[in-house]
């Protein structure tokens, strides 16, 4: 075999497939570990990205009397929608730059929420929300597609874990307590809930909903990951775990 033919043979058997197993790339198996499965319990609210929408209450008149300033519950504290004399008109200020809507907005003590998401509280659980009627408007006067609604939720409960969970306790000076959420602060949910998938967290002011509702949130299409906070993610920084007598006040559960 002269030496010509030789190299022609070692470069044929280099080309050629062998029965070697298929070795995945690194960069998979960094992919993988950096993955982290969600919890169960979510704080579920509006994001201010891509600023406000502006929307004032056009008959603020008849529908929030003095000294009230605010479209709210009829009791401090309360649930729900009083009966209104017509129904509320949403328009932007003339003046500012404005957005629509969008998903899930803040107005005044409630939520300004879409059809869609409408649709998914009630599908999910229907006893834990109300909606009222309202019309929302742009600047020239066209109402606003898809159309939203006002929503409040009608369910509080205490459902943190408190042996399993880690925060400070403040104690206001007239007796009520709250669970801080500053520093390292971890919170547990206790799994005591049932078919409540979204409530008002006693003794912290958020509102909390489950893996059920978000799930069913995304399959609508409403992806915004700025809507939900994972409550099983550990908050950064030193925390104190003394409780605190401070002067404010914290409304009495």
């Amino acid at each position: 075999m002269t030496i010509i033919s030789l190299i022609a043979k070692l470069f044929a058997n280099r080309n050629r497939p062998q029965n070697r197993p298929a070795q995945v790339p690194e960069r998979v198996f960094r992919k993988e570990a950096k993955f982290k499965k969600h919890g169960k319990f979510f704080q579920i609210g509006p994001t201010y990205r891509g600023g406000s929408h502006c929307l004032q209450l056009e008959n603020a008149q008849a529908l929030v009397p003095p000294p009230r300033i605010l479209l709210g519950p009829t009791e401090f504290g309360g649930y729900g929608f009083p009966e209104y004399p017509e129904t509320p008109r949403l328009r932007p200020e003339a003046t500012a730059y404005c957005r629509p809507p969008k998903d899930l907005e803040d107005f005044h003590c409630y939520w300004l929420v879409s059809e869609r998401l409408k649709e998914v509280l009630q599908s999910v659980d229907p006893d834990g929300v109300v909606f009222n009627d309202c019309d929302v408007f742009y600047l020239s006067g066209k109402p606003i597609e898809p159309k939203h609604y006002l929503c409040d939720i009608v369910r509080k409960i205490d459902a943190v874990d408190l042996e399993s969970s880690k925060f400070r306790l403040l104690i206001g000076e007239n007796g009520g307590v709250h669970y801080d959420r500053a520093g390292g602060a971890c919170f547990y949910f206790k799994e005591i809930v049932g078919d409540a998938h979204i409530f008002k967290q006693k003794n912290m002011g958020i509102v909390i909903c489950t893996d059920k509702l978000r799930e069913a949130c995304v399959e609508a299409g409403i992806k915004n990951p700025d809507l939900f906070q994972d409550m099983s993610v550990c908050g950064r920084g030193r925390l104190d775990f003394e409780t605190r007598n401070v002067k404010e006040s914290y409304v009495l559960e």
